[in-house]
């Protein structure tokens, strides 16, 4: 993992280090790692926390209850005036697995490009590098979809995950022996749950949030109505139906959205989806378990 951070370093010298941290505990370890090898090495760096502004708020609060903890410096955007989430499903209603791409670009692409041009860099137009740590991991699913490189250069930004290799039960190790903080947004629903466009959403999904969380779920209400006041009746998860989800469209890199993309790429065969919900359990039972021993 040094090795990479190094590379990307020395090939590309950014003028500007961004650790990407969503909430999750992937970019938890990733965040946490990245930050203690960079303050080793006396290189400067910020996190960086993309604000969809439709998440749920505990994961918004834990980023900043982490970066605090920890005395990092965070940097937090919003989208465009015009272009949040509110704006979008007034113009368009909820978006479905086709609006995914638009959902990215004006709720985390756009908002990250702006910064990365505007303030990290000395000018537009300066041809000046700005590196990108996240915490992609290297999954079946993601390496079927394009994910093979650990550094890619798109633009001025390098994107660098140096725990491309890592294994879901590596993530859970680093937790526990580094003491971190976990989300319980995370544990309770599996996902970050810092956006909720619900292109890719299913009713399991609804079901959970409004379980939950239910403030969360309550928005997304408050927004259905202003959706049908502007001719856009159908709710939020409405889509896709089993035949749209059989429909693969061509896998794109969005690097802020890898977990939506692989989740629409992942096999529909019933019993694979069994095996994950077994899976879930059983992460959530050792988690659980871990939990006890530390209180012990």
């Amino acid at each position: 993992m040094n090795t990479i951070i190094d590379q990307a370093l020395s090939i590309y010298k950014p003028v500007q280090i961004l650790l990407l941290f969503s909430g999750g505990h992937d970019s938890l370890c990733s965040t946490h790692y990245c930050a203690n090898y960079l303050t080793a090495k006396g290189l400067d760096f910020s996190v960086y926390h993309g604000n969809t502004s439709i998440g749920i708020g505990q994961t918004r609060e834990f980023v900043r209850d982490v970066c605090r903890q920890y005395s990092w410096k965070l940097t937090e955007r919003t989208p465009e005036p015009g272009n949040r989430y509110e704006d979008l499903v007034r113009k368009y209603g909820f978006p479905g697995p086709a609006s995914h791409k638009y959902m990215y670009r004006m709720l985390k692409e756009r908002p990250l490009r702006n910064f990365v041009t505007h303030v990290c860099k000395s000018s537009t137009y300066a041809r000046e590098n700005v590196l990108l740590l996240t915490g992609i991991r290297g999954s079946e699913s993601k390496i079927r979809m394009g994910y093979r490189e650990q550094i890619t250069k798109e633009g001025s930004r390098i994107w660098c995950s140096p725990i491309f290799f890592w294994s879901a039960e590596d993530i859970e190790q680093y937790i526990i022996s580094h003491g971190l903080p976990r989300n319980s947004v995370k544990d309770a629903i599996c996902i970050s749950g810092e956006c909720l466009c619900g292109a890719f959403a299913g009713k399991e999904e609804w079901y959970e949030i409004n379980l939950h969380f239910p403030e969360a779920a309550d928005e997304i209400r408050r927004l259905h109505k202003i959706a049908i006041a502007n001719g856009h009746p159908w709710e939020w998860a409405s889509y896709p139906v089993p035949y749209q989800r059989s429909i693969k469209s061509a896998p794109a890199k969005l690097y802020l959205c890898v977990g939506c993309e692989a989740r629409n790429h992942a096999d529909s065969d019933p019993l694979k989806n069994e095996r994950k919900v077994r899976k879930r359990q059983r992460r959530r039972a050792r988690i659980e378990e871990d939990r006890q021993r530390r209180k012990k």
